[in-house]
Order: structure tokens, then C-alpha cells, then sequence
């Protein structure tokens, strides 16, 4: 079955899943995630309007865009290098629209927001969003073999690994959180043990290791301690006493900051994919707990409500249902082998559309899913 599956895999120019991985009926379903993905280059990628020939991901309609999205857009384009003729161009434009707008901190990483004017910026850093980027300038380079991508991947990695990694491995916020800053706190969805590994490929430098583990064991920890129940993770989470716990409400963004909210959403699909793709036994340990209590609790993948609390309450004005709540557990139930979550998953997120910001992880999520997300 594999090897029939790895001819039509070369015959329409995919490259195959891995046993284990794509169930036969989300390889079947392929031509959707392409749909999917033109849908969403429609909406969100928008040509810069001071720049010919570049280009950022619209945060807004208005054509506002921050690095998150700009990291996003990296990823997803080289993601579909196989399939989009335009997406090397694309993401070469993504690229360089995010080196004209550097950190007034920190030069080498890019302005956290750019207004839709393109003028007058001068904003710091989020880790997430160059952590993005430097992953996508590496697959980059194993898709096109450009060893411009590589050199400014080292380069961008090398300063993550300088001003963004504390000295116990935790990762900070931006390059505006100093040993300054009146709190430790870290996001969890920045924990990317992905890209951690493929860091540490790159560079050999053990720190990479360490920030690997240093963030299983903070996930770990805040289950353990918060979530027995559910295993879900807070949006942020502060450390008191060198012990980590939920950030308190309006630590950083909102009320929910120490929920399963939408930043901690991510976790499912950004561990997912080392489950998945690195075969780790530590991406498991974090997902398990978190599916057992969906599947109790929840039962069909579509009743999962945008926000819990820990204890799996469901949030005030979360009872909707949101691809960027839903289509990461696919990724996490893939990773486990439940192929019939997954797949209900996978043949709701095809179809779902709601803003930048859900469709951006649905389509994300579905690329790990359908086998386009290949580690370099």
C-alpha cells in the first residue's frame, strides 16, 4: 500500500507520506489543501505597496501585517513549493519585505508590527515570528538549493540562540524581555521542537538540545501541576520561585492569558508536527494527555470549543467552533495513530474559513497533515 502510495505521490509531484503518518484517505484528499492554500494566497497575501515585487501576509484587512504572519507566510509558501509554480517568487518577496522592517533592538530580527502604510515603524521583536522565519529560510534551502537561504538562516539562528534563549534554556518573549524584565514568562506555542532540531542540524550547537528539553520539561510541568485533567497548557506561563505556572490574568495580552486561549491553540500542531515528523516520544508524552481528555470530554473533534479554562471548563463566549482550536488536534491525533480523528479533522478544515488568524494555522495544520510540512 506504501508503495503505491509513493507513486502516485511522484506521478502528481507530492512527496509520500510516511508509514504511519497520512491515513489513505487524507492522501486521497490532497487537491483540497491546494484549494485551500489558493483560497488563503487570495485573501492574505497582499503585494507591499511601497515595494514592487514584494510582499506580506494582511493581519488586517486593512493590510496591516506583524512578524507572526510574515513567518506564516514563509513557511507556507516553501511548504507548497511543489505545487505553486509562484511560490519561490512569493516567498522571496515575504523575505524581503521582513529585512526592510528590522527591530529597533535587535537589527537581524524583524519589527513585531508593520501599520498598512508600510511607513514610520519602529517596534521590537517576537520570538515566535523569527523562529518561523529562520525554519522557512531552511527549507527553503533543501527545496530550491539557494545557499543565500542557508547563510541568512545561520545568521538569524545565531541571534535567536544570542538574545532570545535565557541561560536556563527558556525562550523570552521578544527581544525586548531582558533579565531586566519584571517577570519570566514564556508562550507556550513558542515551544517548536521542529525547529529546535533542525537548528541544532544546522549549527551543532548543543544550546538547541537544550532548549528542546527545556521546553518538554516546561509543558510537562504545567500539566502536571495545573491540567491533570486535561493536560491543556496556559497562553503564557510565569515562573515563581523556579517553579512555572499559568500566567494571572492581563500578564501580557488579555484576560485569558492563563488559558488554553488563543496562543496555547498552537501547541497541538507545533508539537504534532515532532510527534509526527520526529517520531519523539516526548511530543507524545504532551499530546496524549491533552486527546485523552478531548475525546472523553469533547467526543466529535468538531464540538471542540474555541478556549477552556485548565480544568477543561469551556471559556465565557467560546462556544463556537474555530479551525485555529480544531485543526491542531489533528496534527496531535496523527501523531498518536488515531487516524479517525484526524480524519474528521482533516475534512472539517478543508472547508472552514474565519479570519488571517484561523486560517492561517488551519492551513498550516493541514500541511502537516497531508505530508507537505518535510523537515529539513
Amino acid at each position: 500500500m506504501f508503495l503505491l502510495a509513493c507513486l502516485f505521490s511522484l506521478f502528481v509531484g507530492i512527496a509520500p507520506a510516511k508509514p504511519g503518518g497520512i491515513s489513505a484517505h487524507l492522501q486521497a484528499s490532497l487537491p483540497e489543501v491546494d484549494q485551500y492554500y489558493s483560497g488563503w494566497k487570495k485573501r492574505y497575501l497582499k503585494p507591499s505597496v511601497l515595494v514592487p515585487g514584494d510582499y506580506k501576509i494582511a493581519f488586517t484587512p486593512s493590510g496591516t501585517t506583524v512578524s507572526e504572519a510574515m513567518g506564516y507566510g514563509m513557511l507556507i509558501t516553501v511548504m507548497m513549493a511543489d505545487a505553486d509554480p509562484q511560490a519561490r517568487s512569493l516567498f522571496d518577496g515575504l523575505n524581503r519585505f521582513r529585512k526592510r522592517y528590522p527591530s529597533k533592538i535587535n537589527s537581524a530580527f524583524m519589527a513585531w508590527k508593520i501599520p498598512a502604510s508600510e511607513k514610520g515603524v519602529s517596534n521590537d521583536s517576537a520570538t515566535d515570528g523569527d523562529m518561523d522565519m529562520a525554519m522557512a529560510l531552511l527549507m527553503a534551502y533543501h527545496s530550491w538549493g539557494e545557499t543565500a537561504y542557508l547563510a541568512e538562516a545561520k545568521k538569524l539562528i545565531g541571534e535567536i540562540g544570542h538574545s532570545l534563549v535565557r541561560s536556563d534554556g527558556s525562550l523570552r518573549l521578544g527581544d525586548w524581555d531582558t533579565d531586566d524584565s519584571k517577570r519570566v514568562m514564556i508562550r507556550t506555542s513558542d515551544l517548536m521542537p521542529t525547529h529546535f532540531r533542525a537548528f541544532r542540524k544546522l549549527t551543532g550547537d548543543d544550546l538547541w538540545p537544550k532548549v528542546e528539553k527545556r521546553g518538554y520539561d516546561i509543558l510537562n510541568e504545567l500539566q502536571h501541576s495545573n491540567a491533570p485533567v486535561t493536560g491543556l497548557v496556559p497562553d503564557f506561563a510565569v515562573m515563581k520561585k523556579d517553579v512555572w505556572h499559568p500566567a494571572p490574568p492581563d500578564a501580557l495580552e488579555g484576560p485569558h492569558d492563563g488559558d488554553f486561549s488563543y496562543n496555547a491553540c498552537r501547541v497541538p500542531w507545533r508539537i504534532g508536527w515532532a510527534g509526527l515528523n520526529l517520531q519523539d516520544d516526548r511530543a507524545k508524552t504532551v499530546l496524549k494527555p491533552i486527546m485523552i481528555w478531548a475525546k472523553r470530554a469533547v467526543g466529535d473533534p468538531i464540538d471542540f470549543k474555541a478556549g477552556y479554562h485548565l480544568d477543561g471548563k469551556m471559556l465565557r463566549g467560546a462556544d463556537f467552533d474555530s479551525p485555529a482550536f480544531i485543526s491542531p488536534t489533528g496534527v496531535a491525533a496523527l501523531a498518536l495513530d488515531d487516524k479517525a480523528w484526524s480524519d474528521t479533522v482533516y475534512a472539517y478544515a478543508v472547508k472552514a474559513h474565519e479570519g488571517y488568524y484561523e486560517d492561517s494555522v488551519n492551513l498550516l495544520s493541514l500541511l502537516v497533515m497531508a505530508g507537505k510540512a518535510v523537515l529539513p
